[in-house]
C-alpha cells in the first residue's frame, strides 16, 4: 500500500522560493525521523528510538515539486505483514496508517487525535501505554522539525494521504519546546477513555477542553481510585460504542504538566473519586 506524504513550507522566506539551508535540513530530518519512528511501531509493535536498518517497509523521499516548497515522500507498506496494522486489520479503515501517523504528531504538538484512533484506544485495540510512549519518542525529532519556524517559514504543513493535515507553527513550537510542572493541586471532572493497569496510565477525556489527555496514577494502593477509574472507563466505552446514556465522569485530584501557554500536556493523578465532594 502506498501512502503519499507531502511537506509544504509557507510564509516568510518560503514565499521568495528559498529557505535557510541548515534549518530546512533540520526540519526535514525531524519530520522524517518522526514518521519513521511511528511507522516502525506499526511494523514491529514496539517503540524503537534507533537502529532502523532492517525495517519492513519503504519510506522514500520522492522529489520536490517544481515552483513550490513542497517535499514529497512515499510510504510503502504491507499492512498484512505489520504487527500492529495486521492485528487491527479486521474492521479498520484503509486510512488507518495515515490517520495514525497524523494523530501521533498532532498529540505531540498539543492537538487532538483522529476520532477513529481514540475509539481504537477506548476499546483497547490500541494500547495507550504504547501510544503515549510513541508521542514521547517523537518529541525530540519534532523539536528539530520546528527549527525552521520563524527562521525562514511561518508554517509547515504535513499532509498524510488525502486529507490528514498537521500544521506546525508558532503555537506548536511553543508547546513542544516548553514544559512546566504545576505544583499546585487541581481538582476536575474527567471521563476515563482508557486505562492500562500494567502501566497505571491511560487517557482521560477533559469535559471542558473536549479532548483526551494522558494521565498516570501515582499509586496503585488506593483501591477506591482504581475502582472509580474502571467504573468510569466501563461507562465511557458503553456510551461510545453502544450508545448507552451513562454518566462516566469522575473527579481527579492531580498535578499537571503544562506548556508555557497553560495547555495541559500530561497529568499525574493522586486520587480519583466518583464525585468532587469525595476528594
Amino acid at each position: 500500500m502506498r501512502t503519499p506524504i507531502t511537506v509544504k513550507f509557507s510564509g516568510q522566506m518560503a514565499e521568495q522560493h528559498k529557505l535557510p539551508a541548515y534549518e530546512a535540513a533540520q526540519s526535514l530530518y525531524g519530520l522524517s525521523r518522526s514518521i519513521l519512528i511511528i511507522t516502525n511501531y506499526l511494523d514491529e509493535g514496539r517503540v524503537r528510538h534507533r537502529r532502523f536498518e532492517n525495517i519492513g517497509f519503504e519510506f522514500n523521499l520522492v522529489t520536490q515539486r517544481a515552483g513550490s516548497f513542497e517535499t514529497l515522500y512515499e510510504l510503502i507498506t504491507n499492512p498484512a505483514a505489520m504487527k500492529v496494522a495486521y492485528d487491527l486489520s479486521v474492521g479498520v479503515a484503509a486510512t488507518f496508517i495515515e490517520n495514525f501517523i497524523s494523530s501521533m504528531i498532532l498529540r505531540a504538538v498539543g492537538g487532538v487525535a483522529h476520532q477513529s484512533i481514540e475509539e481504537l484506544e477506548a476499546t483497547k485495540q490500541l494500547n495507550t501505554g504504547d501510544t503515549g510512549a510513541l508521542v514521547d519518542a517523537i518529541d525530540p525529532a519534532l523539536r528539530e522539525a520546528h527549527k525552521l519556524i520563524d527562521r525562514g517559514a511561518g508554517n509547515i504543513f504535513i499532509i498524510c494521504g488525502d486529507n490528514n493535515n498537521v500544521n506546525l507553527n508558532n503555537s506548536t513550537k511553543e508547546y513542544i519546546n516548553t514544559t512546566e510542572y504545576d505544583e499546585s493541586i487541581s481538582i476536575k471532572l474527567f471521563s476515563v477513555a482508557n486505562f492500562d493497569a500494567n502501566s497505571s496510565s491511560g487517557r482521560a477525556y477533559d469535559l471542558e477542553e473536549h479532548k483526551t489527555v494522558p494521565f498516570t496514577l501515582d499509586s496503585d494502593d488506593d483501591e477506591k481510585s482504581v475502582e472509580a477509574l474502571l467504573k468510569s472507563y466501563n461507562s465511557y466505552v458503553r456510551a461510545r460504542r453502544l450508545g448507552h446514556k451513562l454518566n462516566s465522569a469522575v473527579a481527579f485530584k492531580y498535578n499537571a504538566i503544562r506548556s508555557s501557554d497553560g495547555r495541559t500536556k500530561k497529568i499525574n493523578v493522586s486520587m480519583v473519586r466518583e464525585d468532587l465532594t469525595a476528594l
